[in-house]
């Protein structure tokens, strides 16, 4: 239905143009058809190549039929010739129109499909800095022990107490394994998962 509806509004637009142009007599047949090429520009536009060669041969057949004296009949070399330039003319029309409608179609995908991309990489940015963040807060607690333990081992070791350089040390030692697990996972979770097969 809706094709039908394309061919309708091809033959309408012709219509249309040939209504415009009857009341003027002014343009005589010297001018026999203007509005055409609009009306084959608009019919291909809407509804594509088929309508717009559709336009173009009703745009000839009623141009001759209805400005070219006598209605038609007996025309001469030229202004058959006239109707060929006007169905070539329209024939172009159509092509040059399609292939607008065409790369503006594919411009308006590819301008979507940009701005999806541009989405991914944004979530994806936000994605990292926040495991980025919430990684740094995991460390900071641990390295902020790490400096404590060995501050605490180095001030043992100078008044030589040895018990208390030890539990520093110890200290020291189990912060170090925490940031080491805790390294181990981030690794984990930034590894890509097992490809599928």
């Amino acid at each position: 239905m809706h094709r039908v509806t394309k061919y309708v509004a091809a033959l309408a637009a012709v219509g249309v143009a040939l209504a415009l142009k009857y009341p003027i007599t002014s343009l005589g047949a010297d001018h026999p058809f203007l509005f055409l090429p609009a009306a084959v520009i608009v019919a291909t536009w809407y509804g594509g190549r088929g309508p717009g060669v559709l336009a173009t041969i009703v745009a000839a057949i009623g141009a001759d039929v209805m400005f070219l004296p006598p209605a038609g009949l007996g025309a001469t070399p030229g202004e058959v010739l006239a109707l060929f330039a006007l169905v070539g003319e329209g024939l172009l029309i159509v092509a040059i129109t399609v292939g607008l409608h065409v790369a503006r179609e594919r411009a308006i995908d590819e301008a979507h499909e940009a701005e999806r991309a541009r989405r991914s990489a944004a979530l994806a940015l936000q994605m990292r800095e926040e495991l980025l963040r919430l990684w740094s807060q995991k460390l900071a607690g641990p390295l902020a022990h790490v400096l404590t333990s060995s501050q605490r081992a180095r001030e043992a070791l100078g008044r030589r107490d040895a018990a208390d350089a030890s539990a520093a040390l110890d200290e020291l030692t189990e912060d170090v394994g925490v940031l080491q697990r805790t390294a181990e996972r981030w690794i984990e979770s930034a590894a890509p998962g097992p490809s599928a097969s």
